[in-house]
């Protein structure tokens, strides 16, 4: 399946992270205060009542969504808060490898970071770029073209993902497989779901099971019995939930942190945040506690800080638990490239 990010997905994907102000990796949408951008230390970047919707920042830009006039439109902030690139597209990327999909009267395709068009083709859709190769949906079909705009990899599939790791998913006959950069398929179709590879292993559906292949295909960790979730490897670990209760196993499939935690963030930095009947606190790829946090909601480390809610107020702490940002944002988000997004009264 094309794994890009749909128009109309972007509330449901915001729906946790709006009730909780999650760390999470989508784009933070405005719903009472004003958004905008903090430095590690707290600094405002910018803030506006007229900014709808702020993205990580990616590629020296953050892609943000402006409501003026009644009218929605995308563009890009630079790393000092000014727009870069005006708020002109009814649809937009992040910036990937230099350039970013964009929609709009000009047409679809690709502008780089002075917002010129720089690959524009008949084209419906487009993802990010990965390894010199972005997915694009053709009329009948999804291929691949580089960052000149050639089509290497003909429009021959019913869906496409992202490279990661020099494979990516692909569609055909009904089911899922994996192609090489030459498109090539390495591995043949045989899958109901299959996403990217991280840390040589892959996630997949595999007759209703979810299970985890190696780059040959092999399956190598599953089918995971009493599995209802499993996520991405990250610092050599995925996170995995058994019944109601988180916890995560190593790439072999051994458990290595039993599912005893009623709610679980990624490992990130060398740790995860967890939360078991004494709150929340912070645990190393051991499972044992490197941070106490109590009552107050600690979320994932990125730059070396974790939002973390007190008293319905969002602030920073390190990995020490000391407060860095005082908790007074509405919702705060996760730091990408020195900056991070937040919600203001």
């Amino acid at each position: 399946m094309i794994y890009l990010e749909t128009k109309n997905s972007v509330a449901t994907l915001l729906l946790l992270a709006a009730a909780l102000g999650c760390a999470v990796a989508v784009a933070h949408e405005r719903k009472r205060g004003s958004i905008g951008y903090i430095d590690r230390t707290g600094q405002l970047l910018v803030t506006s009542k007229v900014l709808h919707e702020a993205g990580s920042f990616s590629g020296g830009f953050a892609r943000v969504r402006l409501h003026e006039n009644k009218l929605y439109r995308y563009g890009y902030l630079d790393r000092r808060g000014r727009m870069a690139i005006a708020a002109r597209f009814d649809w937009a990327r992040n910036f990937s490898e230099g350039m970013a999909w964009v929609e709009s009267e000009e047409g679809r395709g690709y502008i780089d970071g002075r917002g010129k068009m720089v690959i524009k083709g008949e084209y419906k859709d487009g993802g990010d770029f990965s390894g010199g190769l972005a997915a694009v949906r053709f009329e009948r079909g999804f291929g691949y073209i580089d960052a000149k705009g050639e089509v290497v990899i003909p429009g021959k599939f019913s869906s496409a993902g992202k490279f990661s790791e020099g494979l990516a998913s692909v569609g055909s006959g009904g089911k899922l497989g994996y192609i090489d950069r030459a498109g090539k398929l390495v591995i043949a179709p045989r899958f109901e779901k299959a996403y990217e590879f991280h840390q040589e292993r892959a996630r997949v559906v595999l007759e209703g099971r979810l299970s985890y292949i190696d780059a040959t295909g092999k399956v190598v960790i599953g089918p995971l019995k009493k599995v209802a979730r499993a996520f991405d490897f990250r610092d050599g670990l995925a996170r995995i939930r058994v019944g109601t209760r988180w916890g995560f196993i190593d790439r072999d499939g051994g458990k290595v942190v039993p599912p005893r935690y009623f709610a679980a963030y990624d490992f990130s930095e060398g740790v995860a945040s967890v939360q078991d009947e004494k709150g929340w606190s912070s645990i190393g790829p051991d499972g044992k506690v490197l941070l106490r946090m109590g009552p107050d909601w600690l979320m994932a480390f990125s730059g070396g800080l974790a939002p973390v809610i007190r008293d319905r107020k969002v602030g920073y702490v390190d990995r020490k638990g000391k407060l860095v940002i005082a908790p007074r944002f509405l919702r705060g988000f996760r730091f990408s490239e020195g900056f991070a997004s937040v919600e203001l009264e």
